[in-house]
């Protein structure tokens, strides 16, 4: 018997049995994407979130999951293509797990984020008075990432035909789709930086010459973990580093020479050694093989310094645009006060502060924060201070910490994709600034906190403002601002 869902009708219980069960072959036609970039089907009012779908296709898909209100899928066969449909740019958009929307024209991605960022704030969060803004779009939909992390693998992603003549147990790409123990072994990628590509040929050539084995994610043996690379979008530098899992740092001294030979402008050659069974690269040891430990880079008039693990907006053409909106929704005037949570290498704040009276960020990753006080000094502003803490306990382990700094006017959330915690809404209440600005790039998290924030805080929403900084992939950031 097929799994039921209750109903009432006229005050009675009845019982529907789902549509659909586990491994069942069904027709569909898309109509609408998901905020997490699945297509959307109706079977009976009955939801299937298919993956890889594009609205407008007919589809025969196979279930892999069914609950009560949705059933989740994957596409057996396309049955008839989509109008909106497009030959992806990329070889590789089939497989891997970077971009999902290669396949449809960007000013239609921009359509159905502003639907879907709308449907969040109008049925989840009940804001259905709230004028929603149109998505400010890209300048460059590719190539416009100032930071990528490539994954080496002992697993290659294997389809077919596909690159048959290279290795199988080696790769160094991205991760497939749905698949966090095999990457794709990549030539390029168009989100990246240029420089990435000639950069993975001569270090995959280098590690493959050398027997330098390939870290297998689910065994936890081998040595090569990751490849990151980041640059300075308007300062032109650029900084490598291998993270490994065990501390070998001398090995590379030839590659670096290489790599060196072709970019001098490479200004931070670094090794990394990371043994946590996450996959995260979280330095525990670092070493310097040429250079320094940062980069810089520009937004407006400041310049940031940048270490392999700080945060900073990885669409560094867009943060300006961004960065303006927030000051647009900010408002600050010269005698307020700011608090910048969450803050990173202070760049938001740093923004901000020429407008304010004063600014303090808070920070829970160590070498951000330090990064922050250089970006200040560097900058000549003696406006902003920066503490490293977890703002999820915080205020809790300190309570005297919030009477002893300058009272907010303003606050900046710019919290990690989860949201904010429930402690954390709770101390924002009980410090009640006048003016919050919530900066997110999970606008369902994002309109879950703005709801206690309005219903138990006070606040009213005066603006909403999404900017697109991640083209071809299902994410968005949503500037947001609330005054009492």
């Amino acid at each position: 018997m097929l799994p039921a869902r209750q109903h009432f009708l006229y005050g009675k219980r009845f019982i529907m049995e789902k549509p659909v069960k586990r491994r069942d072959l069904v027709d569909l036609k898309i109509e609408d994407l998901s905020f997490h970039g699945k297509g959307v089907a109706k079977l009976d009012n009955y939801t299937i979130f298919v993956d890889d779908a594009i609205p407008g296709q007919k589809v025969t898909a196979k279930i892999k999951k069914a609950k009560k209100s949705y059933a989740e899928a994957y596409i057996k066969e396309i049955l008839e293509k989509s109008e909106f449909e497009i030959e992806a740019p990329c070889k590789y958009f089939d497989y891997c797990g970077g971009c999902k929307h290669q396949n449809i024209p960007y000013d239609i991605q921009l359509n159905f984020f502003y639907k879907q960022i709308k449907d969040l704030y109008q049925r989840l969060g009940g804001f259905t008075k709230i004028e929603i803004n149109p998505v400010i779009g890209a300048e460059n939909i590719f190539h416009y990432r100032n930071k990528m992390e490539f994954s080496f693998s002992r697993h290659r992603w294997l389809t077919g035909e596909f690159e048959k003549e290279k290795p199988q147990d080696f790769a160094l790409g991205l991760r497939a789709r749905g698949n966090y123990w095999k990457s794709i072994d990549l030539n390029e990628c168009l989100i990246a930086p240029k420089e990435s590509a000639r950069i993975m040929a001569l270090v995959r050539n280098f590690c493959l010459e050398n027997n330098l084995k390939a870290y297998d994610q689910r065994e936890h043996v081998g040595f090569l973990r990751h490849l990151m690379i980041r640059k300075g979008y308007n300062t032109d530098q650029l900084m490598v580093n291998i993270v490994t899992q065990e501390n070998r740092p001398d090995i590379f001294a030839p590659l670096k020479e290489q790599i060196l030979a072709e970019f001098p402008q490479i200004t931070s050659f670094m090794h990394t050694v990371a043994t946590n069974k996450g996959g995260t690269t979280i330095p525990e040891i670092q070493n310097i093989l040429h250079g320094r430990e940062y980069i810089e880079d520009k937004l407006g008039d400041l310049i940031y310094k940048i270490s392999s693990a700080s945060f900073f907006q990885t669409n560094t053409i867009m943060a300006e645009k961004l960065y303006h909106e927030i000051r647009q929704a900010a408002k600050v005037e010269t005698h307020e006060n700011v608090w910048d949570l969450y803050c990173g290498t202070g760049s938001i704040g740093l923004f901000l502060a020429p407008d304010a009276k004063t600014v303090t960020g808070i920070e829970i990753i160590k070498d951000a924060v330090h990064d922050a006080i250089n970006n200040a000094k560097n900058n000549n502003i003696d406006n902003i201070e920066f503490l490293h803490g977890n703002l999820d306990s915080l205020f809790d382990k300190q309570p005297e910490l919030s009477a002893q700094l300058p009272h907010p006017d303003l606050l900046i959330v710019d919290p990690p994709r989860s949201g904010l915690h429930p402690k954390l809404i709770d101390r924002i209440i009980q410090i009640n600034p006048s003016r919050i600005v919530y900066i997110s790039c999970n606008p369902a998290t994002q309109v879950r906190d703005l709801t206690l924030l309005t219903e138990k805080g006070g606040y009213n929403i005066t603006s909403v403002q999404p900017v697109d900084m991640f083209p071809h992939t299902p994410h968005i950031e949503v500037v947001t601002g609330l005054s009492k």
